[in-house]
C-alpha cells in the first residue's frame, strides 16, 4: 500500500537532524506535529522517546537525533515530530521520529539522486537511500522501512 503511494512522486520533504540535511518521499509522511507531551514508556530504549496521544491512537515516538548518531540536545520551538507511515513483512506501521526542524519540500528527479558513498559519520548505510545537492548542501535520503529494527518494530507493535 505505501509503496504504491509513493510510486511516480519525485517530492520530498527536508528536515534537519544536527547540521544534516535529510529527505524523505512526501508520501510517506502522514503529519507534521508540533512538539508534544511525550508519555515515557518504562524499561525502554534510550533512543525510544515513548508515546503520544494522536487523535485517541497510541503512536511510538523515536528521538531522531539519538536514532541517528547524533548527541542529545536541548528541543527548540522549531522540534517537531515526523509521523512516518512504513511497511514491514506485508504490514503497514506508524511511527513518529522527532526532528530537529522541518525545512521545505523538493522536487528530485530520479537521475539527480546518487548512491550514498560510505559514511563514516555513524549512520547505518542501509539508512540511506542516496544522495543529492541542493544550493551546494547534501542532502541525505532515507529509507524509511530499513529505519526501524525488527526488535523496534516489536516495540511499535506493543504500543500502538
Amino acid at each position: 500500500m505505501v509503496a504504491k503511494i509513493i510510486d511516480g512522486l519525485n517530492s520530498y520533504l527536508t528536515f534537519r537532524l544536527g547540521s544534516e540535511l535529510f529527505a524523505v518521499n512526501v508520501g510517506l509522511v502522514t503529519k507534521i506535529l508540533e512538539l508534544t507531551k511525550i508519555t515515557k514508556v518504562p524499561n525502554s530504549p534510550k533512543y525510544f522517546k515513548g508515546i503520544i496521544n494522536l487523535f485517541g491512537d497510541v503512536m511510538p515516538v523515536f528521538d531522531g537525533r539519538l536514532k541517528f548518531g547524533f548527541q542529545e540536545s536541548e528541543n527548540t520551538r522549531e522540534t517537531c515530530i515526523l509521523i512516518f507511515a512504513f511497511e514491514f513483512d506485508g504490514y503497514t506501521y506508524n511511527s513518529g521520529i522527532t526532528v530537529d526542524s522541518v525545512e521545505k519540500v523538493l522536487i528530485f528527479e530520479p537521475e539527480l539522486i546518487m548512491p550514498a558513498p560510505i559514511s563514516d559519520k555513524g549512520y547505518n548505510p542501509e539508512f540511506i537511500n542516496g544522495m543529492a545537492t541542493f544550493n551546494n548542501e547534501s542532502v541525505i535520503f532515507l529509507n524509511i522501512e530499513k529505519i526501524f529494527s525488527e526488535e523496534e518494530i516489536k516495540l511499535i507493535t506493543t504500543v500502538e
